[in-house]
């Protein structure tokens, strides 16, 4: 495997933009990662829907809880993370994981309506090339949308679960007048992609075993293209490039988005987030860290945020896994485990709380 290889293996989440221009398609007979079905409870419903979004026309799944007549449940919409991410779980390298299908399930096995989608450009959703970071949140509103019409859902309790990228997503679309009656942002990002750039490859580089010498230089060339980009140098990059080097071409493939998530900063989106908000944050997650989780715990303090929990998970990693050793990238390749036991009740027990379900 070629350096620059191992550095896309390496940083691939982070650097969505080296998937989201279409180049990239993850593709299975339904749209959704194909694994072994849980038994759901007698009278949860699965349904496969479709829904309009820019034009396009994105592919889901939603779990509709068994209830009384004259019932409505609460809803979660499950925003998924950076990259190809399909409606079951992100997709990193080879390996595509499923941890928003076990979290969907769990949820409305407990009374939660719970809808998850294909990203554009995955699955069974529409694609169209040189999507911008503002289409992925007319997407978000339009699943909103989606969950606000039907007659099963209470329209007064829908809450956002957004995992990684997700999470900046989340917040841009709770926004007071959106009504979202609580959020969840799980590993998501405190900081620019830029400097979150910065972190992941001096992370990478380490674990590969690079001096600080090379580590250094490679970050001193993101930075001069990146410059480059923002000054509008799309086309003749004066910077010499590897074909070979998928993080910087796929920095390269869709410059506009970019652009936008170097300078846009998750930290500015939630100032004026008022919906009930925990913040999850795994210990062993190489690709957030705990730094991401308390800025955005201080930005909501300081914007007089009333009612914000943070949760520090010891042992759960990026994909909300069970890590009880040292978190590596490499491992975030290796075949998909369950969602750890203390995501799946923390994020529960709080829904519940926060949408008035008992238990």
């Amino acid at each position: 495997m070629s350096l620059m290889t191992k550095i896309t293996a390496a940083v691939g989440l982070v650097i969505c933009v080296a998937f989201s221009s279409g180049a990239y398609r993850m593709e299975s007979k339904s749209g959704a990662l194909q694994t072994a079905a849980q038994v759901l409870p007698a009278g949860v419903r699965v349904e496969e829907v479709k829904f309009g979004s820019d034009n396009l026309t994105l592919a889901g799944t939603l779990l509709l809880p068994k209830l009384d007549a004259g019932r409505r449940a609460p809803a979660v919409l499950i925003i998924g993370g950076a990259g190809p991410t399909l409606r079951d779980g992100v997709v990193f390298g080879k390996t595509a994981h499923r941890q928003y299908r076990e979290l969907a399930e769990h949820l409305a096995a407990r009374g939660f309506a719970v809808l998850r989608y294909d990203k554009r450009c995955t699955g069974a959703s529409g694609c169209k090339p040189r999507s911008l970071f503002e289409d992925y949140i007319t997407d978000a509103h339009a699943a909103v949308e989606l969950l606000r019409k039907r007659t099963e859902v209470d329209a007064s309790r829908i809450a956002l679960f957004g995992h990684g990228e997700g999470g900046f997503f989340a917040t841009v679309v709770a926004k007071p007048e959106e009504k979202i009656a609580a959020m969840v942002l799980a590993s998501s990002p405190g900081r620019t992609l830029a400097k979150l750039l910065n972190d992941h490859v001096q992370r990478s580089f380490t674990e590969m075993g690079k001096s600080q010498a090379e580590i250094n230089a490679y970050l001193n060339k993101i930075k001069r293209i990146t410059n480059q980009l923002s000054l509008g140098h799309m086309e003749n990059m004066a910077e010499p490039i590897d074909p070979n080097d998928e993080l910087l071409n796929g920095l390269l493939r869709q410059p506009e988005y970019t652009i936008s998530l170097m300078i846009d900063d998750p930290l500015q989106a939630i100032k004026t987030v008022r919906a009930p908000t925990l913040i999850l944050q795994g210990r062993k997650d190489v690709q957030m860290s705990v730094k991401d989780a308390e800025y955005l715990e201080e930005e909501l303090t300081r914007a007089e945020h009333r009612d914000v929990t943070v949760r520090l998970l010891p042992d759960v990693d990026y994909l909300l896994q069970t890590c009880k050793g040292a978190g590596t990238i490499k491992a975030l390749s290796e075949p998909s485990q369950p969602v750890d036991p203390a995501v799946l009740s923390t994020v529960t027990d709080w829904l519940q709380k926060k949408l008035s379900i008992r238990p």
